[in-house]
């Protein structure tokens, strides 16, 4: 019995000396962290902090000297990470509310700082005073699209002993104005209005002479995305796509087979939604859609990842997977299409680099705010956007080289593949209220 107790006194006083131990580990960070806050030495902060996580020291204090810490070292989604639990703990701190809700703001979610703000202190949100405006931002953008070997293509045709026709494009450029609104602090809503002159060629081989005919044509686009935050870093997408296009008539029955005076005209649609995810050193979303474009139905699903490995926006690889399925009353295709790229942005300019590979028909992309609608398939595009960031404007200037694939036609519509490569110059300005 004695031994028992002996014992007993023995593990008593093993955890008095444990508790003592991680008290005095308590106050050494605690008053280390500090020191260090009021000495602004951010980096020897956070390298102590993260040391006394992993030895499971953490504290209210801690997690809010942390997320200052890193909102200072502009690593602003680290910083949201650290000031929203310390947020929960302490709804009523109006420091915490103040960084939390500018950290929402410089790492891009500006939905999530409005839905933020109308929880914020109402002496500190006075102070900030965030204004919705109903007209946001306005942008500007044009891209003019080459068909890099439309001369060789005008002599040259790789069927030559049969009645064959093609069409392919010489050039077209796309004219575009956009409108952002603010409805309210949950919602964001833009829609732009493109109008797309284009330049075609009709070609039709027999037996090896080559007749050319060039037509014309204009589509006008009409784009709507409503954003709406549903809190907890949680985002809805619904967009809409209408295309109204007017191109001269084709009669295959005339020795001019191109008549302006009379017009072919169609209307196509196409609609999706997406949901995504902010999280702390990534976001991924997915999405779906469906539409009727070209006499194709359309449907179109898919996943989207982008990673923040720094803790900020400097630096964002992403990559997105594409599924698309195309019935018409001849076809039933399935398309996959692969994206990769980074960004690497800075306070004054951004750029981005990107691949697309896979078969690009009537495909979508950036919830349907980039449609590839031309008759062509695209196979591969390589492309890079440069953007400069001045007070409240922004200029964009980029570029991409496309691979293209389209079809030969004879006269029972049995066809043979050909392809060429298209150019695409791309420049913008946006201004915001």
């Amino acid at each position: 019995m004695g031994k028992n107790i002996g014992l007993i006194f023995c593990l008593l006083a093993g955890l008095n000396l444990y508790a003592q131990d991680n008290t005095l580990s308590y106050k050494k960070i605690d008053s280390t962290t500090y020191a260090f806050f009021i000495n602004e030495n951010w980096r020897s902060l956070i390298d102590l902090g993260k040391e006394s996580k992993k030895e499971g020291v953490d504290f209210y204090y801690l997690k809010v000297r942390m997320g200052i810490a890193y909102f200072k070292e502009g690593k602003m989604l680290s910083a949201i990470k650290y000031l929203e639990e310390a947020y929960r703990l302490n709804t009523f701190d109006l420091v915490v509310q103040d960084y939390l809700y500018w950290a929402y703001r410089y790492g891009g979610m500006l939905l999530e700082s409005d839905l933020f703000y109308k929880k914020m202190d109402k002496e500190l949100a006075a102070t900030i005073s965030n204004k919705l405006h109903f007209i946001s931002a306005l942008d500007v953008s044009v891209v003019a699209t080459e068909n890099v070997d439309y001369e060789a293509m005008l002599v040259e045709n790789q069927v030559s002993n049969s009645e064959t026709f093609r069409f392919f494009p010489k050039d077209y450029q796309l004219f575009m104005l956009g409108l952002n609104h603010r409805f309210s602090r949950s919602t964001n809503f833009y829609h732009r209005l493109t109008i797309m002159p284009t330049s075609l060629v009709l070609q039709q081989n027999s037996n090896g002479t080559i007749k050319n005919s060039s037509f014309q044509g204009t589509e006008t686009r009409y784009y709507a995305d409503a954003t709406f935050g549903l809190g907890k870093r949680f985002y809805l997408d619904a967009y809409l796509g209408l295309f109204f296009g007017n191109f001269d008539e084709i009669d295959f029955a005339n020795e001019n087979p191109v008549n302006s005076d009379i017009n072919s005209k169609y209307t196509d649609v196409v609609f999706g939604a997406s949901i995504s995810r902010a999280c702390f050193y990534f976001r991924q979303s997915v999405n779906i859609s469906y539409g009727n474009l070209g006499e194709f139905d359309q449907f179109q699903a898919g996943y989207t990842l982008s990673l923040y490995p720094l803790g900020n926006l400097l630096l964002v690889p992403f990559g997105s997977f594409q599924y698309q399925n195309e019935t018409s009353t001849l076809t039933n295709e399935t398309h996959l299409v692969y994206t990769g790229g980074v960004s690497i942005n800075t306070e004054k300019v951004s750029v981005i680099g990107y691949i697309n590979s896979g078969e690009m028909h009537n495909f979508l992309s950036n919830n349907g705010s980039v449609i590839y609608n031309q008759s062509a398939m695209g196979l591969n595009e390589y492309g890079a956007i440069l953007q400069f960031y001045i007070n409240k404007a922004t200029l964009k200037l980029g570029y991409s080289f496309m691979n293209m694939q389209d079809y030969y036609y004879t006269e029972d519509l049995v066809s043979s593949t050909y392809t060429f490569n298209q150019q695409n110059l791309i420049g913008g300005f946006t201004w915001k209220f």
